[in-house]
């Protein structure tokens, strides 16, 4: 981000003066890596977004504790969870999928059974329902949302945080399809994710990644503070040095590919104007393409949604 913009949002965050913005500013520490340099990047939705210039990783300020995203989570606080409207939510989820299902298979292909943290309603526990074979189990903290997916997915969904989930059976997939940025707690997620994941088990990630020249406008809604953290480029291997972790695969495709699909744009929200913004585009020839060459040109290149999937590093360094 240029100094120019960092003077910006720093002007524009909330005044503290003197010695005591001095001390606000080094008192905030990266959730990742402990780290209390951090730069301002851009504010939205009242809330500043922070990049740490250790590992990377941008952050929500204020960062809340576990506690209180748990609490916004399973209320359905966050506007963009649509806990209200369950039927609504599980045809964007069916949307999704139908882009993204197979590269997920792709990975659970020969597994014996997969964990899938923050199910939602349940349909990508639903469509891996065609092995018979496989066990399947969901994590989902809303109760309308978690009560929706036991009956489409037929599967048990449990209303435990992550973090505190424990099981006698360990899985041989785990997957966090764009909810990693929603887990307030890094060292309690990855302990859970090596107590819940066999030795030879994979963790499937789909979550954005961007550059420290990302702007406000590479999307219209950032979702902050609901999501509450996104990967840096260099960020995932900070990630993997520090939890033991190896890169399995790693897919990194620019937001401007993924933002003009014709399926994104029948996924509807709960804004009328941007849901009249989608069915205008769809229905004009030719929009939607002349749409992501004009992002492209402006924006391109700098967020990212990528799919990641990591294994753990056993002693000695062997996968």
């Amino acid at each position: 981000m240029a100094c120019a913009d960092q003077i910006e949002n720093f002007v524009a965050a909330p005044s503290v003066s003197g010695a005591g913005q001095t001390r606000a500013l080094c008192a905030l520490r990266c959730p990742l890596c402990g780290a209390s340099h951090a730069a301002a990047t851009f504010r939205d939705n009242g809330c500043s977004l922070r990049m740490c210039r250790t590992c990377e990783l941008f952050f929500v300020d204020p960062y809340p504790t576990p506690a209180q995203q748990r609490a916004r989570v399973s209320s359905g606080e966050p506007s963009e969870i649509e806990i209200l409207d369950c039927s609504r939510r599980y045809e964007g989820e069916r949307l999704y999928y139908d882009r993204h299902f197979d590269l997920i298979a792709e990975e659970c292909a020969g597994a014996e059974s997969v964990l899938d943290i923050g199910c939602g309603t349940g349909h990508l526990l639903e469509r891996l329902r065609r092995n018979p074979s496989l066990y399947r189990v969901g994590i989902e903290l809303n109760p309308e949302a978690a009560r929706f997916a036991r009956g489409v997915s037929g599967c048990s969904i449990f209303e435990t945080p992550f973090e505190e989930f424990r099981s006698e059976r360990q899985f041989d997939v785990i997957t966090m399809i764009n909810v990693f940025s929603h887990v307030p707690a890094f060292d309690a997620m990855f302990a859970s994710v090596r107590a819940a994941l066999r030795p030879n088990g994979k963790l499937v990630l789909r979550t954005s990644e961007m550059a420290g020249s990302v702007s406000r406008w590479n999307q219209l809604h950032w979702g902050i503070p609901d999501d509450l953290h996104f990967l840096g480029l260099r960020t995932l291997d900070f990630i993997c040095d520090k939890y033991g972790l190896a890169i399995v695969r790693h897919v990194r495709t620019p937001f401007e590919y993924e933002l003009f699909l014709p399926s994104r744009w029948r996924q509807m929200g709960r804004n009328p104007a941007v849901n009249l913004l989608k069915r205008t585009g769809l229905r004009l020839p030719g929009f939607l393409a002349a749409a992501q060459r004009a992002y492209a040109a402006v924006l391109g290149k700098r967020l990212f949604v990528s799919f990641i999937v990591l294994k753990p590093i056993a002693r000695g360094g062997t996968v």
